[in-house]
């Protein structure tokens, strides 16, 4: 499979004006409405490319519900198909055979800590359970 890069996604999407700035609500790394994604500008670039992930799936999803409960769900909907974008299982399995520090995971595959969390939350049992055989079956070669 290939990565998914969303820097080159962000430009084939020519409606769409990326910006960097300084005036997002604090803890708000991204924010994308009427063809404008704003990005936090004083990001890491991990933190960056999670960000515009998140935001080009809000840029295809194009939900924005008013009630809180709904956009709360629906901003954790986002951030797992991002995250799913973002994060190959099998780079995922690699990682882990040698750490299990989800700074050092998140930095291996190149996510922030977030992106890495919502796929964890997001994986199936069929998935759990084949990253739990990997992890086994490399463990015993090592041995």
């Amino acid at each position: 499979m290939t990565a998914y890069h969303p820097w080159r996604d962000a430009r084939a999407r020519k409606h769409l004006d990326i910006r960097f700035v300084d005036h997002l609500a604090t803890g708000t790394r991204g924010c994308s409405r009427d063809g404008k994604v704003d990005l936090q500008r004083d990001m890491h670039q991990d933190e960056r490319r999670s960000s515009l992930s998140h935001e080009l799936v809000h840029d295809e999803r194009r939900i924005y519900p008013a009630d809180p409960v709904l956009r709360a769900r629906e901003e954790i909907v986002v951030e797992r198909i991002a995250a799913r974008r973002l994060i190959q299982l099998e780079k995922l399995i690699d990682v882990l055979c040698w750490t299990r520090h989800a700074d050092e995971v998140a930095e291996e595959l190149w996510v922030d800590v977030p992106m890495l969390v919502a796929l964890v939350q997001s994986l199936t049992d069929e998935e759990r359970r084949k990253i739990n055989t990997e992890l086994c079956q490399r463990g015993k070669r090592h041995d």
